[in-house]
């Protein structure tokens, strides 16, 4: 996964589309990880938001430096989260712009960018585990369907 991410990433550095790219890319992955999420505690919105701040929690304490990736994932898993059915894609990717764009460092955006993807990722993928049980097939068939 890190090295197709990573390929991808600097495909979209050469073309200068890093950030727009990369923007829609952990659009996708935070809605469709809040939409994991919310499968998996039953489509309650209160446990989710319940679990959101717990697991926050969690991220902050663990975080070891100063540049926050998982604090700024979450605050772009809530802003996903959050979005109205009635909100325009634009106005959504517009709300989640605002977050990313300022955890980007100038000369380690490329680094920056896999940071956040890939903390999406990890994270969605164990949700997406227990979600579809282990079973290899059941991910695979999901993740297809999805990509369509």
């Amino acid at each position: 996964m890190y090295g197709a991410l990573t390929a991808a990433l600097e495909t979209w550095q050469g073309l200068g589309s890093l950030r727009p790219d990369a923007l829609l890319l952990i659009e996708w992955l935070a809605t469709e990880w809040a939409g994991y999420r919310r499968q998996l505690l039953g489509h309650d919105q209160d446990r989710f938001d319940s679990w959101l701040g717990e697991f926050g929690d969690e991220v902050s304490l663990s975080q070891r430096h100063a540049h926050p990736a998982g604090p700024t994932c979450l605050e772009l898993l809530s802003v996903a989260a959050s979005a109205q059915s009635g909100d325009s894609p634009t106005e959504r990717t517009a709300q989640l712009a605002i977050p990313f764009l300022a955890y980007l460092r100038p000369n380690s955006e490329l680094e920056d960018a896999r940071e956040i993807a890939l903390s999406f990722a990890l994270w969605a993928g164990q949700d997406l585990s227990v979600l579809m049980q282990h079973d290899a097939e059941r991910i695979a068939g999901y993740t297809q369907a999805r990509a369509r």
